[in-house]
């Protein structure tokens, strides 16, 4: 019998985890390491700590560091995104995806195919080149796109429950974004604890897979 999928979409689905702002250092090294080396080994290995956080209660990174708290979400990849996708396949643009823009979105404005921004109504957005935060990487039928979202500027806020990948640091239509992900029922608030401090750092990291198995 052969099962079929009635959502021909890409699948899409995203991690956002906190971390102890003690083990910020370690963290950076790492993912500077993902977008020196390309190590989508370690990607892979990020995500399912993120699972087994989800599943278990405890996840442990393989440099030893403690997962403190982890929220998924599974949501879209937009019109404009697929429409970039193609266009590039087929040669007919060279804008590629490079920044992560996130904001304190609200429920109002939940995820819809036709979105061409991020929910800014808590905050933001905020643009995250992947050159300095985080990496871009592609492996078989999926797309890996991540950062780390510094303790200041441009990222001086405690929650953020909405982000996607954009190819440019501007928001639509003027740059393209890839997916939309909404947090709102879990943005993993994190406290203010001094001058540009905040007691937790926050990893924000999705996977597009364009053929997903049924």
């Amino acid at each position: 019998m052969i099962m079929e999928n009635s959502d021909r979409r890409p699948r899409d689905w995203a991690y956002k985890t906190a971390f102890n702002r003690k083990d910020l250092p370690s963290l950076q090294a790492m993912v500077q390491h993902i977008r020196e080396t390309h190590d989508t080994n370690m990607i892979e290995d990020f995500n399912l700590k993120c699972e087994q956080k989800l599943t278990t209660g405890r996840g442990e990174l393989e440099n030893g560091i403690i997962i403190e708290d982890v929220a998924k979400i599974e949501d879209l990849v937009v019109n404009v995104g697929l429409q970039q996708c193609i266009n590039l396949i087929l040669g007919t643009s060279s804008t590629r995806w490079s920044h992560i823009q996130l904001a304190g979105g609200t429920s109002g404005s939940p995820p819809n195919v036709s979105n061409i921004n991020v929910d800014n109504g808590g905050g933001g957005p905020f643009a995250l080149a992947l050159s300095t935060y985080g990496w871009a990487e592609a492996r078989g039928m999926k797309l890996f796109f991540g950062c780390i979202g510094p303790q200041d500027s441009p990222l001086g806020t405690s929650s953020i429950a909405d982000m996607g990948v954009f190819n440019g640091p501007s928001q639509g239509p003027t740059s393209t974004m890839l997916n939309r992900e909404n947090f709102i029922n879990n943005p993993l608030s994190r406290s203010f604890i001094g001058f540009t401090a905040y007691n937790a750092v926050f990893i924000f990291s999705c996977v597009i897979e364009f053929c997903p198995v049924a």
